[in-house]
Order: structure tokens, then sequence, then C-alpha cells
């Protein structure tokens, strides 16, 4: 209950930094995930991790325990990922910040990046930023996976290198959402 307490707050406080008002089923944690390879050659980022529903399913699924990287803005929930996966490398940081953030602790390309950013709340300018720093760590071919509430909008895109390969719609979430999948190019 703790990590439910734990999100309601940063929604309520902080509703265009978090986009939503429950975590992510286990459901779209799980579709996102089967959107990865099965043993990817790089490491994997998770943006935004949130309470860490999708970081569970990168674990069980994925075993990424030595190619995860989590990046989460929030002091309050980058400190309880901390202590929900101590074998983790979490960092608390800004993904408009994503190179320098990760450039310590990378010693392998960055083969996907799995977004639970809310895009549609943050500023153009904001989204931009971010596509610059997703392009200069993710390798070419890799993947960018996002979802959005936003069932039948256009996909929302941070760089004009990403080119959209897949969608996938996950009914059982609430609320429903939409899974875009993007190579970089």
């Amino acid at each position: 209950m703790r990590a439910l307490s734990l999100f309601l707050y940063e929604a309520v406080m902080h509703p265009s930094m978090v986009g939503a008002l429950v975590p992510s089923s286990k459901k779209l944690a799980n579709s996102l995930v089967q959107q990865i390879s099965k043993n990817p050659p790089g490491l994997v980022i998770e943006l935004g991790a949130g309470t860490g529903a999708i970081t569970a399913a990168l674990i069980n699924q994925k075993k990424l325990f030595h190619q995860l990287i989590v990046i989460e803005r929030s002091a309050k929930l980058a400190n309880h990922l901390i202590q929900r996966f101590p074998e983790l490398s979490i960092i608390q940081g800004d993904a408009c910040r994503l190179y320098k953030l990760i450039n310590k602790s990378a010693s392998s390309p960055m083969q996907a990046i799995v977004s639970s950013l809310p895009l549609r709340t943050l500023s153009p300018s904001t989204i931009e930023k971010i596509g610059i720093e997703i392009n200069q760590v993710l390798l070419k071919g890799g993947l960018y996976i996002q979802y959005t509430y936003s069932l039948w909008g256009k996909p929302l895109c941070p760089s004009a290198k990403l080119k959209l390969v897949q969608q996938q719609w996950v009914w059982q979430n609430l609320p429903p959402a939409r899974i875009d999948v993007f190579r970089h190019e």
C-alpha cells in the first residue's frame, strides 16, 4: 500500500510530471516489456519508473539485472525504487539530462528505452530536449517504446530520427493505453 500512497501523492502534487492517476497495470507493464528482444545486446533504460511496475516486469521477464538503468525525476519515487530494487542502477534525475545522467554508469550501448514519461503533458521544448538526449544515447536500430492514454491521437515522438514501427492497444489497463514502438534511424 505504501507504493500506491506514494504514487497518489506524486500524482496530486505533480500531475503534469506523473500524467496518470494510478500506476501501470501488470498487463501494460508486460506488454511494454514484450516489445524488447529476449536478450538485448546492450543496455535498457527505463524513463519515469514511478513506483516500479514496469521495472518489475523488466526484471521478471527479461532478467535485466545488469543491463537496466532506471531514471526517475521524483526524489521520493527514486528513493522508493532504490529500496524496492537495491540491485539495480537507479538514478534520480531529469530525462532532459539523460546523456549526462547515464554517462558514468553506461559501459555498453543503449539498445532500448522504455518510457513512461507523460509526453502529452510536457512542453514542446521539453519534448525536444528529451529527443536530443535520446538521439545521443540510443543505438541506430535501437527501440524507443512509449505508451500513451491517447488511444486514437497521433503518436507523439520526441525525435524525427525515431520512426514508428508498431502499435499495440492494452485494454486491460486503467485507463486503456496504446504502446507506440519506434526504431532509431
